[in-house]
């Protein structure tokens, strides 16, 4: 974890605790309220996508409290056990949370990557503290929520409530799945499962050919979200070129079908 960054603040009403946390300031991090927003058109269109499913009313609530941050890649957003004092509403960009042991192997539980996408309440609700580490995974623009108004909006509207409710239950159903996964799935059945949602995601169709680019796959990353280490993301990898199903090169991994792909994630760990 030693190339990760702290997010830094530029607002000058920044929690001034915030500064004893973070270091040096990154100056690809700033705050900005909503008001100062450049382009602020565009950021409304987009906050009325984000928050698409939510009363008008309720939308101009949280558009007039919040604060926009906006961070580069591998850049640290909060520590698992700090207080949490805010919820988080994704814009753009990717957001991996997860645990680390003492030796820094990460299991990555959650990757937010969706507009509109919620994070941080049981921590908010809950537990006070956050129970995740929270890390960017590329170039992210997120808006920060204070949590005591998140409360109050929720016991004034109970359909933001139940907002938030369906945002938890989304998280719930992951975590249930990533828990059959690692427990009931090979390494290689998992790695299969994974280039196969992403291919659906972010493919590139070149040919017959659905290309993903390696740089948005490193293997450390990879590990950490099928639960292993990067020597068994490395084998596996070889394991499904050698079936057929993917094709490696530098640059790419290459599924030539991505029927035959999913065939092979069923079926590998049938008896």
């Amino acid at each position: 974890m030693g190339h990760m960054r702290r997010a830094g603040v530029s607002c000058p009403h920044a929690d001034p605790r915030s500064s004893s946390l973070s270091g040096t300031r990154s100056k690809s991090c700033e705050i900005i309220t909503a008001s100062r927003v450049e382009g602020s058109a565009d950021r409304m269109s987009t906050s009325e996508t984000m928050l698409r499913e939510l009363a008008p009313n309720i939308r101009t609530a949280i558009r007039a409290r919040w604060r926009g941050l906006s961070l580069g890649r591998d850049q640290l957003i909060f520590m698992e056990g700090e207080p949490c004092r805010s919820l988080y509403i994704l814009e753009t960009g990717k957001v991996k949370c997860y645990r680390a042991n003492a030796a820094g192997r990460e299991q990555i539980l959650k990757v937010f990557e969706r507009c509109g996408d919620a994070f941080c309440m049981t921590s908010a609700f809950k537990a006070g503290k956050h129970i995740v580490t929270a890390t960017t995974m590329s170039e992210t623009r997120l808006y920060v929520v204070d949590i005591d108004t998140v409360k109050q909006l929720a016991r004034e509207h109970p359909s933001f409530a139940l907002w938030l409710v369906s945002a938890a239950g989304d998280q719930l159903q992951s975590l249930a799945g990533l828990a059959e996964d690692l427990s009931l799935k090979s390494v290689t059945a998992r790695l299969a499962k994974l280039l196969y949602e992403m291919a659906l995601v972010q493919g590139v169709r070149n040919g017959k050919d659905v290309c993903l680019r390696r740089e948005s796959l490193r293997e450390e990353e990879i590990a950490s979200l099928l639960g292993t280490v990067r020597v068994h993301v490395s084998r596996s990898l070889k394991s499904l070129a050698s079936a057929g199903v993917i094709r490696l090169s530098r640059e790419l991994i290459r599924i030539p079908d991505l029927t035959s792909l999913r065939q092979l994630f069923e079926d590998i760990d049938q008896p």
